[in-house]
């Protein structure tokens, strides 16, 4: 980190304009993301999130597509800027939340409300055709998500995706396509980007990648190389004097590399080979300490001893083959997924909440966890598809294996607590029985889960007459998890906790689609989808949750949890209108999710395990429409309505009656606001000098959540009734810009208003006896950035 340290403190890059074009004029078309569809209409839109390519209106899912250029114009730089804009979507940064470890990087997807931060991912995560979402094994495992830089387009799928795209894709899917090698015309693109944040440091970034033939028609390429850094924002300090540790601390930069070459054996047969590299490095946390900061006035501190930062590098490495056998496709991927993600989280604060101490250490002390996520991933797809998609049948078959193989090791270490401890209480914390060599307080070498699957696949849409089409699909699956651990030091006991144990499933996932489509321009559907989610191991908590365990009627925690799964069922339109000037995709759906997977945390002590938490029904529906009633202006309005509500009180073990209390309650919410609206505008003027000038309004508002979510309600055992469910949001920003000769200038202002709303805070324990010995007011908090001032490149032909 002290090298990612010195790159902070480099020459601002000055913004280039010199390099290559994105788009390649192959004449496959490489399923491209837009065409118009009139001189004066709303561009059109391929995409494949049936797996072949087709038109966003004629497939009954409901999906948002964003394009390289739709990135660029919005200023969409990570999947908390594309998330925010996408109806239905949430994304939940919860690295101070119960199950995570502080660590910036954890967050969740949630889509329709359908979001657990326990077991396997719930919304799958693709580069290209390969899944790379990770379980959450234990608190340092966390997702990864890749770069927005380089890509053909991001598909955004809400609903079940079980059938054709597996287990992991119970609530969604969102796709990173990249770009083929042209293996005719020359391409490539290029962007950089220059900000200062309020009251914080700059940001900038530098990209390019270029690609074409080789040998004509025969050999061709593609490469791109990025580098961005995020300026930090929120000051570690000394919470006694505020003095400065370390200003503005919570950077961080990421990396990309990609390579790709495309060898056309013959005019039927393609080979892709593909490289993909990342490392995203975090100097420190984003969130800060409620009791020291002022956000109102800029100020954003924490009072942590020790920094969290993490450094989470991956590649994955693929072969695509692609064979025209005339009536019929076959294509094979076979890709390799590699991760090493490694952070260090400070403890000082959370090891001295949990043994009864001062939540705020004594000068000396500190405490911290290192954590190491290791995964070792690989698949293989065999899909075979009728040639023609328009045919009066079109279907998909496939076979789908993988072994995702996924280590979480934990080490915390604190030299002075055992002694703090013998001050305070009078016995030392530590003790031959229980010793903590070296200040080591917990040992995780090792806690591993090995999902191996292996599923058929098919899916037949049949035109049952001229406006109507039945699609039917199936996905079979044989799952095999496979969890091995070893817990021992002072948070398990004195007898060190091993598991082991296998859990063997065999899910179906079905999905049925009816649709009535007159024309190309109007379309209604309906359908009914499954999805499903492996279940796993728990490992042992040991003596110091007592309390809390015997509250929720148990004397241990379950040793393992089931698979969850549910059913969703949609009810779908999609309408062109007025020429192409007017283009209206709306849905409603229903989703009952049974047996659901979640968290249980545990405030009187701290830590957590994995339950089965009853039965949610989510609720609601969205709307997209975008209108271009002239050739210069284009107008877009997103909602979304989500209501995602536990069905039944749940009880932890077998009691059902006072004094235990419940885990969840009848009615709590799943977290999610109610309602999000998005407004957007582009008007670009008149030419002038054979320069476009455009200016472009991007809005987002959400709504603050109006129901209690487990962990607020005071009737649950697992609950802290002090913390705040999600606030309002408004988010704004504009750009104003040049566009001539593929090249793009501009200048934008993201977060305009400044605002800043508590989206998340979180305490350690609940654990409250004033005036002796202790009493837990030490809260977290995250908001989001300020406002930031910036001037961007991009390059493309």
């Amino acid at each position: 980190m002290k090298g990612a340290h010195v790159c902070r403190q480099c020459p601002v890059i000055a913004v280039s304009i010199l390099g290559l074009s994105v788009w390649s004029g192959t004449a496959r078309c490489q399923a491209t993301s837009v065409a118009e569809s009139s001189a004066s209409g709303l561009q059109e839109i391929v995409v494949t999130a049936q797996r072949r390519e087709e038109r966003l209106q004629d497939v009954p899912v409901s999906v948002s597509a964003y394009s390289q250029e739709k990135l660029d114009a919005q200023g969409l730089r990570s999947m908390d800027d594309l998330t925010r804009l996408t109806p239905g979507v949430a994304f939940l940064r919860n690295g101070t939340a119960s199950s995570a470890n502080y660590n910036d990087e954890n967050a969740d997807i949630n889509i329709r409300g359908i979001d657990s931060t326990a077991g396997a991912s719930t919304t799958g995560i693709y580069i290209d055709d390969t899944p790379i979402q990770s379980r959450h094994i234990s608190y340092g495992t966390v997702n990864a998500f890749p770069a927005l830089f380089d890509l053909e387009r991001v598909e955004v799928l809400r609903g079940p995706q079980g059938t054709l795209f597996g287990a992991g894709s119970e609530g969604g899917t969102v796709r990173f396509i990249t770009p083929e090698p042209g293996l005719h015309d020359y391409s490539g693109y290029v962007r950089s980007e220059y900000a200062t944040t309020r009251g914080g440091d700059p940001s900038y970034e530098i990209g390019a990648a270029a690609g074409g033939p080789v040998i004509e028609d025969k050999l061709a390429f593609r490469a791109s190389a990025s580098y961005r850094l995020d300026g930090g924002w929120v000051d570690r300090v000394d919470y006694r004097t505020l003095a400065p540790v370390d200003s503005d601390a919570n950077w961080h930069e990421t990396v990309t590399f990609r390579a790709a070459l495309k060898w056309a054996v013959t005019d039927a047969l393609s080979i892709t080979p593909s490289f993909y590299y990342q490392r995203l490095a975090l100097n420190d946390t984003t969130v800060y300490w409620a009791g020291i900061s002022n956000p109102g006035a800029g100020q954003f501190r924490n009072g942590n001893a020790l920094p969290d930062w993490s450094n989470d590098p991956l590649y994955l490495a693929a072969i695509k083959l692609d064979w025209n056998l005339g009536t019929a496709r076959l294509t094979s991927n076979t890709s390799y997924f590699s991760r090493n993600q490694r952070a260090q989280t400070d403890y000082t604060q959370f090891n001295r909440t949990v043994f009864q101490l001062n939540p705020r250490p004594p000068v000396g002390a500190a405490g911290f966890s290192t954590f190491v996520d290791r995964q070792d991933n690989f698949f293989e797809e065999i899909k075979l598809q009728s040639a023609e998609p328009s045919a009066r049948v079109a279907w998909t078959a496939g076979l789908f294996y993988a072994n995702v193989e996924e280590n979480a090791v934990e080490f915390t270490y604190d030299r002075t607590l055992s002694a703090e401890f013998a001050q305070a209480y009078g016995v030392p914390l530590c003790s031959a029985a229980l010793p903590c060599p070296g200040g080591l307080l917990y040992s995780q070498p090792h806690d591993s889960v090995v999902d191996r699957q292996i599923a058929a696949f098919g899916e037949v849409n049949v035109k049952i007459a001229d406006a109507w089409k039945a699609t039917v699909g199936l996905r079979v699956a044989k799952v095999d998890v496979t969890g091995n651990g070893y817990f021992s030091g002072l948070y398990e006991g004195p007898v060190p906790v091993t598991t082991s144990g296998t859990i063997s499933q065999t899910p179906v996932t079905p999905r049925a689609v009816l649709a009535y489509q007159p024309d190309r321009d109007n379309m209604l559907y309906a359908s009914a989808a499954k999805g499903y989610r492996a279940g796993g191991l728990n490992s042992a908590i040991g003596p110091i949750c007592s309390a809390n365990l015997s509250q929720l009627g148990l004397t241990t925690n379950p040793e393992k949890f089931d698979s969850d799964s549910l059913w969703s069922y949609e009810l779908g339109s999609k309408t062109t209108l007025l020429d192409g000037r007017v283009r209206v995709n709306s849905s409603l759906f229903i989703v009952n999710w049974k047996n659901i997977q979640q968290t249980v945390y545990m405030p009187l002590c701290g830590l957590q395990f994995v339950a089965n938490l009853g039965e949610v029904q989510s609720r609601g529906g969205d709307i997209d429409v975008q209108v271009r009633p002239v050739a210069d202006l284009t107008i877009g309005f997103t909602a979304a309505y989500t209501d995602a509500r536990y069905t039944k009180t749940v009880f932890a073990g077998p009691l059902r009656a006072a004094p235990v209390l419940p885990i969840v309650t009848e009615g709590n919410r799943l977290p999610g606001a109610p309602w999000s609206l998005t407004l957007s505008g582009e008007y670009t003027f008149p030419e002038i000098a054979m320069r476009r000038p455009y200016l472009r309004l991007d809005y987002q508002f959400t709504t603050a959540q109006t129901a209690l979510l487990p962990g607020q309600d005071a009737a649950n055992g697992s609950a802290d009734p002090t913390l705040p469910g999600l606030p309002q949001t408004s988010f704004l920003s504009m750009r104003a810009g040049l566009r001539w000769r593929g090249l793009d200038l501009s200048v934008f202002g993201q977060n305009l208003t400044n605002a800043h709303p508590l989206l998340f805070e979180s305490r350690d324990t609940t654990l409250t006896n004033p005036p002796a010995p202790y009493t837990d007011d030490l809260y977290f908090a995250r908001s989001v950035r300020p406002r930031t001032l910036g001037v961007t490149a991009t390059y493309r032909y």
